[in-house]
């Protein structure tokens, strides 16, 4: 996409600071010194932890032909190296550049979003689709303003297809990401507990989350979980809508699921898969892919073919052999849908014994403490042989557990990561099978890591 400094302050709305007034096309953008590349323009993002107005003069100095920026000085405006453009907001800014480029490559876009699944639906559509077309797709599970405007950026007029996941911590900010791509198919995979600190209940969330059909283009359609109870109010008559899952009105019927060793079969509209992922949360993922992927023309061998060959992104009931122990990485995140889910598959395997690390789950509003015990009732049900928990809110999860009937000698409190690899070394045995449990601001990898640095030889 050839976008010249002019452009770029115009489509910005900044203030354009150039010497050099010859006519220069950009070679992409960065937000990241260490990696921009020359004649690149690196944006200056200023959050609560970080600012990259810190970082200007190392891109500068690594030839980037401009900046974008909140706030500039003199010896940066008396340069003579590179352009400036100054704005109000450097992330809106980056949103703008980015809404630009989908605009001028007209190709087809996917936005993916839900309170779980996102990512996991997201990589198996991508994979599928690409038996077919030149795909983009984000990387990882970067599905903010940033996320999508670093996805977008790369976008050519070599792809076919992207497919984007999009989330949202705030009331909006699914119709601000949503403006930037403009979706020509919405996948909505479930309504559940998340960010309740912002949305006060799962409605709520709804709301935030189906305000994506909004922005649908017009041939565009939506494909929504039907046995999720509030998705399937959702009237057809707001846009083209097609359901799957398992109950009746469903576009894409699902049945006839049974668990195999290495993962799941099943039956979409009487065709057989077979998915070799566990959890049957990834059933309901699957069939969301194989509806979108039918609806851009995938045949039944290429999809069957592809969906055999998935696997889960790093951190999502991640299975790593640490010594004698087994542990489930499930740390990317947690909400009370996605910890009982992986409850669920922790309960359905076979193991001598069985163990859970849990840690906070965070933006939970006035419901924190009440879901938190909702966990710890849950592990007292399944008979897990041991609790250990890490950070405030988590010690809520061992009350209940402990409140419930669960031996006070099986429950542990750990202050920190050291702390807890020591505890899971004294209450488990070999082939144990731990899962590492809790929202993404505690790291709960980092037990892993401590466990595997104190006894792994």
């Amino acid at each position: 996409m050839k976008l010249t400094v002019e452009d770029i302050a115009k489509i910005t709305g900044g203030k354009l600071s150039s010497k050099n007034k010859k006519e220069v096309i950009a070679e992409g953008f960065s937000v990241d010194s260490r990696t921009i590349r020359p004649g690149q323009f690196f944006i200056a993002l200023k959050g609560k932890s970080f600012d990259g107005h810190d970082y200007i003069s190392e891109a500068v100095r690594k030839k980037a032909l401009g900046v974008i920026v909140e706030c500039v000085n003199d010896k940066l405006l008396n340069q003579e190296i590179c352009h400036i453009i100054i704005t109000k907001n450097s992330f809106r800014a980056m949103g703008r550049i980015a809404e630009e480029i989908r605009k001028r490559i007209n190709v087809p876009v996917i936005c993916v979003t839900g309170t779980n699944g996102k990512t996991t639906v997201k990589d198996i559509l991508a994979d599928i689709l690409s038996s077919k077309y030149k795909v983009l797709r984000n990387i990882r599970s970067y599905n903010n303003i940033v996320g999508l405007s670093l996805t977008l950026f790369n976008l050519t007029l070599e792809h076919d297809i992207a497919v984007v996941e999009i989330g949202t911590n705030y009331p909006g900010e699914i119709a601000e990401l949503s403006k930037i791509a403009r979706p020509d198919v919405a996948v909505i995979t479930n309504i559940g507990n998340g960010h309740l600190q912002y949305f006060s209940d799962k409605k709520g969330v709804l709301k935030e989350k189906i305000s994506l059909l909004k922005f649908l283009s017009k041939k565009g359609k939506g494909f929504l979980n039907i046995d999720d109870d509030l998705l399937s109010n959702v009237s057809r008559e707001k846009c083209l809508i097609e359901f799957f899952g398992t109950k009746k009105g469903s576009d894409f019927f699902l049945d006839r699921i049974s668990e195999k060793l290495d993962g799941y079969e099943f039956y979409v509209n009487s065709k057989k898969y077979f998915v070799p992922l566990k959890g049957i949360h990834n059933v309901y993922n699957s069939a969301a892919a194989i509806a979108v992927a039918e609806f851009f023309g995938i045949g039944y061998d290429d999809i069957s073919k592809r969906l055999q060959k998935v696997s889960l992104p790093k951190m999502r009931l991640e299975k790593i052999i640490a010594g004698e122990r087994v542990f489930i990485n499930d740390a990317y995140n947690a909400n009370p849908e996605s910890f009982e889910a992986a409850l669920r598959f922790l309960e359905s395997c076979k193991a001598p014994r069985k163990g859970v690390v849990a840690g906070d789950m965070a933006e939970l509003g006035e419901e924190s403490e009440n879901f938190h015990k909702i966990i710890g009732e849950s592990i007292a049900d399944k008979n897990i042989d041991f609790l250990i928990v890490l950070g405030e809110k988590a010690v809520h999860v061992a009350d209940m557990a402990k409140k419930k009937g669960m031996k006070k000698d099986l429950i542990a409190y750990a202050s920190n990561y050291e702390e807890a690899a020591q505890m899971i070394h004294r209450m488990s045995c070999p082939e144990t099978m731990i899962l590492l449990k809790g929202s993404r601001f505690l790291r709960m990898e980092e037990v892993l890591k401590c466990y595997m640095k104190s006894y792994i030889r």
